[in-house]
């Protein structure tokens, strides 16, 4: 049976590389759509997320549509670019996606829609852990607010009868964030901005989670491939069973914030003191999804 073609938006960046190795490996034709062409697919839209025309061009013939495309955080760009490009890019994707008759969409989400990524933002730190579905989203930056905005959206065209999934990932660790990630680790009181060259500072938010681009990418491969009924939302949490953090998960939350934490969970984290932050067992068991990419050698 021959797969349908996925539009993958946002194709030529450092996230997009990936997906689109991962579904050309898995057998479906894929075309890129972003501000310039990359490599992957020979099939390319250049230009803006934002601009419908564009946007309408991609989509024509698309079967299924990633969208990754996205001011990546919160470094990148005042709060209303962030806003602009994120909110109204992720609309027109949609909307493109409804008229085209696109009967699925799988939306590039964050972690950060539970308001404890970033120190731009207020920091509140979750209620439990490991943190699930059922915990509140309380985005208090530009950044957050936009990835709870554009999974509002998502849910909004479910209305229409289409197949909506939320990846909420959390820090990608690309190889061009290990030095970053190495420097982190051996002064984390004075670490700050990109002393090792990155492409931005090693990220994870106060218990330093992660998730490997290969183990990312073939996410949104699954999110393609589950079975789902027409007009359904889901969304799961994606991260690597551990932290790149020096500590027990359980210490950094107590030296942190005291009990202000609750373990609900306390068996994970006494099996693995290392566990992240965000529960990954109904990722694996509705989307078959485990990381299998280690990085703590970076840190050993």
């Amino acid at each position: 049976m021959t797969k349908p073609l996925v539009l993958v938006t946002g194709a030529a960046g450092l996230l997009g590389r990936y997906i689109l190795r991962e579904l050309t490996a898995a057998g479906y034709a894929v075309r890129g759509l972003d501000r310039r062409a990359g490599e992957g697919t020979d099939d390319w839209v250049v230009g803006d997320v934002t601009d419908a025309a564009t946007v309408a061009r991609a989509v024509a013939g698309a079967g299924l549509v990633i969208h990754a495309a996205a001011r990546a955080n919160i470094w990148q760009g005042t709060g209303e670019e962030i806003m602009h490009t994120n909110v109204m890019g992720t609309w027109q994707v949609f909307e493109a996606a409804r008229q085209a008759g696109v009967p699925r969409v799988v939306f590039c989400s964050s972690d950060s829609v539970i308001g404890y990524t970033v120190r731009e933002g207020a920091m509140k730190p979750p209620v439990y852990m490991p943190v699930d579905l059922d915990h509140p989203l309380r985005a208090t930056d530009p950044y957050a607010l936009s990835k709870i905005l554009g999974e509002d959206i998502g849910r909004a065209y479910t209305h229409w009868g289409m197949e909506v999934v939320a990846l909420r990932t959390v820090f990608v660790a690309y190889p061009e964030m290990e030095g970053e990630i190495r420097t982190r680790h051996a002064s984390p009181a004075t670490y700050k901005g990109t002393p090792a060259g990155g492409p931005s500072s090693a990220g994870g938010g106060a218990f330093y989670n992660y998730i490997d681009p290969r183990d990312l990418a073939r996410a949104f491969r699954l999110a393609l491939e589950i079975d789902m009924e027409p007009g359904a939302f889901e969304a799961f949490f994606l991260s690597s069973g551990e932290t790149l953090a020096p500590e027990p998960t359980t210490d950094r939350a107590w030296r942190l914030h005291g009990d202000a934490i609750r373990v609900a969970r306390p068996g994970l984290y006494a099996a693995q003191s290392f566990a992240g932050l965000y529960d990954t067992e109904h990722a694996a068991r509705r989307l078959g999804f485990r990381a299998e990419h280690s990085l703590r050698h970076l840190i050993d």
